[in-house]
């Protein structure tokens, strides 16, 4: 299975990005994100992540090979 990257933004301007095979959110039911469950990771294993301070978190595609990584999903 191929690794995904995930890009995590905090407000503070900081970021850093984990590979995985899957990135999964839980929210509450005001559609707010309270949680995440990463499996298979391999790079860059967060051990807290408080998301109040998160501003976004995005997929790279070009980490993992652009276009041919979305066309095989």
């Amino acid at each position: 299975m191929a690794k995904i990257s995930m890009r995590v933004i905090l407000k503070s301007g900081v970021e850093f990005t984990t590979k995985c095979d899957k990135f999964t959110l839980t929210r509450n039911g005001l559609d707010q994100v309270t949680g995440y469950n990463i499996s298979g990771i391999t790079e860059n294993k967060p051990v807290y992540l408080d998301f109040e301070q998160v501003a976004a978190i995005v997929r790279v595609l070009s980490d993992e090979g652009g276009e041919e990584a979305a066309e095989t999903e």
